[in-house]
C-alpha cells in the first residue's frame, strides 16, 4: 500500500486585492453586498435593491438579512454578472466575527462558478480590522479539500476584491497581507486534519514537517530507538499497537533578540480506535483522523513564524502517535513510565492523549521557557460542558490565560476559561502507580485530564486548550468547512503576534 503523505499544503488559494473603485464600477462576476437585518439604522434588503437598481428583481425565497444568510440575484444592467445579498444580523451586534463569518458564507457558496469576486463587506466594519476580518473570512470560505479525489471538484475563484477607502488604503494592504499569512497557516492546519490516515501515520506526518517548514525553523525528529534512549514512555505505550511507530517532532525558532520564549505542545494521535478500550459506537471513528489537530495547527503556526517576523522564540513538541490494537497493544492497568520518570497506570487506553501530552509537556518544562501552551482534542466531556463550537481552556497563569482569552476573541476562534478544581486532584491517586491516567469514572472528565497534564508541566505559566469540540465539525459553517477546521492556528499566530504590536 502507498503509504507516502500527500502533498502538503495542497489546496490553491485565492489573491486578496484592495481597491477604492465603487462597487457598481468593477468588473468582476459576484458582487458581494452586506445587508442589516431588518434595515435597523443600517441599509436592509429594500434599500440594497434600490440602490443597485435592481428592486424589481424576483426573490424565491425570504431573505432576513441574518448573519451569513445569502440572497443570490441575476443583474442585468451591471458590469457584475451576479449580485449576492449577505447578512450581517443587526447593526448594533455588528462585529468582526460577523463580518468574517458573512463574508465565508458568501465566498464558500460563489467559489466553484465565480472566478472574480468584489464586496464592500469590508466597509461595514471600520478600519482595518474589519478588512483583515473579511479577508480571512473571504480565504477560509473559499478553502475546499480536493487531494483524495482522482478528479478535483471545479474551483474557479482567482481574486477577492475588499473595498476599503482612500485613507484607510494602506492599513487595509497590511491588514490583508496578514490575514492572508493567517489563512495561509490555517489551511495547512485543515489539509492534515482531514487527510485520510492511511496516508498520514507519524513517521508521514514528520516528513511533511521537514518538507513545508521553512529554512528559519529547525526540526528534529525523534524516532522509537530515541525515544525509548529519552524516557517518553507515553509515546512508545500509545505507539506500541500500530504498524506505524511514534515520532516526536521538535521544532524551533529562534529570532536574534527573540523577547520571550514560549512552547507549543500538540497532541498528534494521527488514528485513535480507543486502543483496548474500543471506542463505541463504532460511527465515532470516522472522525478519528481528526485526534491529530493539535498538532496540525502547531505545524501550521510554525510555517508562519517567518513571514510573520515574530520576535519570540517558539518550540515546538509534536507528539505523534497512532492508538490501534494488536498482541502488543498497551492494556488497561499497564504502568508506564513518562519523560521524567513518573509513573502511571493505565485505567484507560482510550485516554491516551493525556499520555503522549505528558513527555511532550516535560520536555518543554525542562527547556526553562517562559510559558507553554498544550492544544489538544483531548475529551468528550469538553464537549458535554459547552458544546461543539468552543474551545475549554484551562491554565494555572491568570495573565497567560487572558492573554489567550483576548488572542481567540480577536481571531474569532470561541473560548471558555474552566476550572481546575483542586479538590479533584486526588482522583488522580493510583493504588499502583504515581498517578492514573482517567481520574474516577467520569467525573468532571475535560478538568480531570487538565489536572493530570499539569502534573508535567513544573511551575511554569500554562495553558491547556482542549479543541475537541471545534477543530472537527460534521458541516460546512461560515466560513468553517466540514472536517477539519484548523482551529486554533490563527488564535495562536494572534497571541505570538500580540509582541509586535
Amino acid at each position: 500500500m502507498d503509504r507516502s503523505p500527500l502533498p502538503l499544503p495542497d489546496t490553491p488559494m485565492p489573491s486578496v486585492e484592495v481597491s477604492t473603485v465603487g462597487l457598481l464600477d468593477l468588473d468582476v462576476d459576484a458582487l458581494v453586498v452586506p445587508v442589516f437585518r431588518g434595515g435597523v439604522d443600517g441599509p436592509g434588503t429594500d434599500e440594497v435593491l434600490e440602490a443597485l437598481g435592481l428592486e424589481d428583481s424576483p426573490r424565491d425565497e425570504v431573505f432576513r438579512g441574518k448573519v451569513g444568510q445569502l440572497l443570490h440575484l441575476a443583474a442585468p444592467g451591471l458590469r457584475a454578472g451576479r449580485v449576492t445579498l449577505v447578512g450581517l444580523g443587526r447593526l448594533d451586534g455588528l462585529s468582526e466575527t460577523v463580518v468574517r463569518r458573512a463574508l465565508g458564507s458568501a465566498v464558500r457558496e460563489l467559489a466553484p462558478r465565480c472566478r472574480t469576486i468584489a464586496t464592500s463587506v469590508s466597509l461595514a466594519s471600520v478600519g482595518p480590522g474589519g478588512v483583515r476580518a473579511a479577508a480571512e473570512g473571504a480565504l477560509l470560505g473559499a478553502y475546499r479539500y480536493d487531494a483524495g479525489r482522482s478528479q478535483p471538484r471545479p474551483r474557479a475563484l482567482e481574486t477577492i476584491t475588499l473595498l476599503t477607502t482612500t485613507s484607510e488604503r494602506g492599513a487595509a494592504e497590511r491588514a490583508v497581507e496578514r490575514a492572508t499569512i493567517h489563512a495561509r497557516a490555517q489551511y495547512v492546519a485543515r489539509d492534515l486534519v482531514t487527510c485520510p490516515p492511511d496516508r498520514l501515520g507519524p513517521p508521514e506526518f514528520a516528513e511533511v514537517a521537514r518538507a513545508i517548514l521553512p529554512d528559519e525553523v529547525e526540526v528534529e525528529v525523534w524516532d522509537e530507538e530515541r525515544l525509548s534512549a529519552e524516557g517518553c514512555g507515553g509515546l512508545l505505550a500509545v505507539g506500541r499497537g500500530s504498524s506505524r511507530p511514534p515520532r516526536l517532532v521538535r521544532l524551533r525558532w529562534a529570532p536574534e533578540g527573540a523577547v520571550a520564549r514560549v512552547a507549543l505542545v500538540g497532541k498528534g494521535i494521527t488514528f485513535d480506535t480507543g486502543g483496548i478500550s474500543l471506542k463505541r459506537p463504532s460511527e465515532i471513528m470516522t472522525g478519528m483522523k481528526g485526534d491529530m489537530a493539535g498538532a496540525a495547527a502547531v505545524l501550521a503556526v510554525f510555517t508562519a513564524l517567518a513571514d510573520l517576523k515574530v520576535p519570540v522564540e517558539v518550540t515546538g513538541e509534536l507528539c505523534l502517535a497512532e492508538n490501534m490494537i494488536d498482541g502488543d497493544a498497551q492494556r488497561p492497568s499497564d504502568v508506564i513510565t513518562v519523560r521524567g520518570g513518573t509513573t502511571v497506570e493505565v485505567m484507560n487506553t482510550d485516554a491516551e492523549g493525556r499520555l503522549v501530552l505528558a513527555d511532550g509537556l516535560a520536555l518543554a518544562a525542562e527547556d526553562g521557557v517562559d510559558a507553554i501552551v498544550d492544544l489538544a482534542t483531548l475529551t468528550g466531556a469538553a464537549i458535554r460542558a459547552i458544546g461543539p463550537r468552543a474551545t475549554a481552556v484551562f491554565s494555572n497563569d491568570d495573565d497567560l490565560l487572558r492573554q489567550l482569552l483576548g488572542a481567540g476573541e480577536a481571531a474569532g476562534e470561541a473560548m471558555w476559561h474552566m476550572p481546575l478544581w483542586e479538590d479533584l486532584r486526588d482522583n488522580l491517586e493510583s493504588d499502583v502507580a504515581d498517578l492514573n491516567n482517567l481520574g474516577r469514572g467520569d467525573e468532571a472528565g475535560a478538568t480531570m485530564a487538565a489536572l493530570f497534564l499539569r502534573e508535567f508541566v513544573d511551575s511554569t505559566p500554562w495553558v491547556h486548550l482542549d479543541i475537541a469540540g471545534p477543530a472537527w465539525q460534521d458541516e460546512d459553517r461560515y466560513h468553517e468547512p466540514r472536517h477539519g477546521t484548523g482551529v486554533p492556528t490563527r488564535t495562536l499566530l494572534r497571541w505570538l503576534e500580540a509582541s509586535t504590536d
